[in-house]
């Protein structure tokens, strides 16, 4: 495995242990904070006032529609990046990394054009590797619906308070940004469509997460210039990272793409929607009814016909949740509460053949990427399947894609495990993506999986 390169090692490991700690307080729900010392609540509402008042950074209502990845506005963060933890020494300042916002252009499921947002970490340590600074394009893990669930507007603190609820909002993204940057690579992680702007974040469509991945990669070399590209994720941001790696040749093939690192990604929705019913992220299956319901009316027409009352008001509540509240209150709960029959929805998809067809569009595999590939699938992943995982893989090495396969092996423990992996997966995929840009030929496990 390649060292830690571009800062000392004591450094190296305290920012680790922060990207470790980010992850623990997701599943916890204990505070810890990569920028400034965390928020209290007022603060946290006067941003948010701030962003979406009218003509504020956020509202992106009247922009003039620009090309797919032109940048339509930014600004840079208003105060220094830090890093502290309870127990924990402050890392030095200053960080390895100048940080900004960004609104660019991306198009949605259709096409139409659609405004959305990230933050740019613009590396301030060397690169040590061949050719230009790389940029790596994260996709974020599960961060909610809720406008303030957004990474981007939690620059300055690394933790928000959503108004709607008074609960933390943790930007865990930021600390593997920081270790990242801490390596040379710049680093740009997106928001998603509907998620900090305008509209409903379409959540699990894999359309549109590819496409706030590949037009972030083009809004980052719009503000720093040429560069080679990684997409990168876990979760989510895995399911985000496949699908835009297999819908660059079509949709980006400008854009310099020269590996992907897919962690747990949620490639058959489906599989994952009968998994993680009734799990401690039973909630997020109604960010993704929420989502769908946006764009495809055979999905709006099963909630109108076999959605109950008590669904309806879940997921008008979820609408506006970010994913620690999401966890405490539909945590452990089932879909079955949520319909008229008594049956899941899974079950009732899966009797609606239109709204199956949507979720069937949704499926990440059947599509060649042309670069080589990390995928990794936690063996007791208590969220996202590792079956559906393999079958990921199974399907790009049956169109020529090189596959690099890891099995994650953290322990069972519910709540835990699934997020544990984006910690235990990180210094392999850094390894694998490294390897890439510096030319080495890739691992390929076709022939195992």
């Amino acid at each position: 495995m390649s060292r830690l390169r571009s800062e000392p090692g004591h450094r190296n490991r305290r920012l680790v242990a922060v990207a470790g700690a980010a992850v623990f307080a997701l599943v916890s729900g204990l505070p810890a904070t990569v920028g400034a010392q965390p928020s209290p609540p007022a603060t946290a509402n006067r941003d948010a006032v701030q962003f979406d008042q009218p003509g504020g950074f956020y509202d992106t209502r009247g922009l003039p529609v620009g090309a797919p990845g032109e940048v339509l506005r930014s600004e840079p963060s208003g105060l220094p990046l830090a890093v502290t933890l309870p127990g924990l020494p402050e890392v030095p300042s200053p960080l390895p990394a100048r940080a900004q916002r960004v609104v660019y252009q991306s198009a949605d499921v259709d096409g139409l054009p659609v405004a959305t947002s990230g933050a740019l970490y613009d590396s301030t340590a060397p690169w040590n590797g061949p050719g230009p600074r790389p940029t790596i394009v994260i996709g974020p893990g599960t961060q909610g619906q809720g406008d303030a669930c957004a990474p981007s507007r939690h620059l300055e603190t690394a933790l928000g308070v959503n108004p709607q609820t008074g609960g933390a909002v943790p930007s865990y993204e930021q600390a593997f940004a920081l270790v990242l940057a801490a390596q040379g690579f710049r680093v740009m992680v997106v928001d998603y469509i509907g998620l900090g702007t305008p509209g409903v974040h379409t959540y699990s469509d894999r359309v549109e997460q590819a496409h706030a991945m590949l037009d972030g990669a083009r809004a980052a070399r719009a503000l720093t210039g040429d560069a080679p590209v990684v997409f990168w994720g876990h979760s989510q941001g895995g399911g985000a990272s496949a699908a835009a790696t297999e819908l660059a040749p079509a949709y980006a093939p400008d854009v310099d793409l020269r590996a992907a690192y897919a962690s747990a990604p949620p490639a058959d929705l489906l599989a994952v929607l009968d998994h993680i019913d009734g799990s401690t992220l039973t909630g997020a299956i109604g960010y993704a009814i929420n989502g769908m319901s946006q764009r495809f009316p055979a999905v709006r027409q099963v909630v109108d016909r076999q959605v109950n009352d008590a669904g309806r008001a879940a997921l008008a509540d979820i609408a506006g949740l970010c994913t620690l509240d999401l966890r405490s209150a539909y945590g452990r709960r089932t879909t079955h509460e949520w319909t008229h029959s008594g049956r899941s929805l899974g079950e009732l998809i899966r009797s609606e053949p239109e709204a199956l067809r949507v979720l069937d569009h949704q499926r990440i595999g059947r599509l060649r990427p042309e670069v080589p590939v990390m995928v990794a699938g936690g063996i007791h992943d208590d969220i996202i399947p590792l079956g559906q995982v393999e079958q990921l893989g199974r399907d790009w090495c049956a169109q020529g894609t090189s596959v690099h396969f890891r099995y994650e092996t953290t322990p069972p423990v519910a709540g835990v495990t699934h997020a544990a992996a984006a910690v235990t997966n990180f210094p392999a995929a850094l390894d694998f993506v490294t390897r890439r840009l510096a030319g080495e030929p890739a691992p390929n496990d076709c022939g195992s999986l």
